[in-house]
């Protein structure tokens, strides 16, 4: 069964068949898969000219009951890029329904500060800075109590940190 509200759009390119077929599948896999169902889904695959980072993108947007999760990939080819995005949503999915559960608990000890070093509200992320000067990534759906368009460089946040793909990634921000 899919989520009930389920997008699947392309820019600058036609959504094939497959495409649709496997985000279709793979969806209605996780849906039956955890406690909270997925309330809506927006899937879109871009065709980009980046060389660098492949040919094309996919951003892929669920809703959970009191959570956004989001997921961006980019590649060569878009069947793996689909697999590869909707993996990741399973494990996101998997720590969320997790939390929920109370089987894992958020610790606020583990939370670190540092400041706002540089936005990119155009692509909703940003880059905060440590004290012992450490760039850590950030994206808008990380910000919790508060808004990312209300965010300042220079500006003091709590956050908590995991390793991302391409370096320290945080996992939520709060404005301190």
């Amino acid at each position: 069964m899919l989520p009930l509200d389920v997008h699947i759009e392309g820019r600058n390119l036609e959504i094939l068949p497959e495409w649709r077929g496997k985000i279709e599948e793979e969806l209605a896999r996780l849906q039956k898969h955890y406690v909270n169902p997925i309330l809506h889904a927006r899937v879109e695959i871009i065709g980009t000219a980046h060389h660098r980072q492949g040919a094309f993108e996919i951003h892929l947007v669920a809703g959970v009951a009191g959570d956004t999760i989001t997921v961006s990939r980019q590649g060569e080819l878009v069947l793996p890029l689909i697999v590869e995005a909707l993996d990741v949503l399973d494990r996101r999915l998997e720590e969320h329904s997790h939390i929920q559960q109370q089987k894992v608990k958020v610790h606020e000890e583990f939370a670190q500060h540092g400041k706002v070093l540089r936005l990119f509200p155009e692509k909703d992320f940003g880059f905060i800075e440590t004290p012992d000067g450490l760039e850590v990534f950030f994206h808008a759906h990380a910000v919790k109590k508060g808004h990312f368009n209300s965010l300042t460089p220079g500006q003091t946040v709590k956050f908590a940190m995991e390793e991302g793909e391409k370096g320290p990634q945080a996992t939520w921000v709060r404005v301190e």
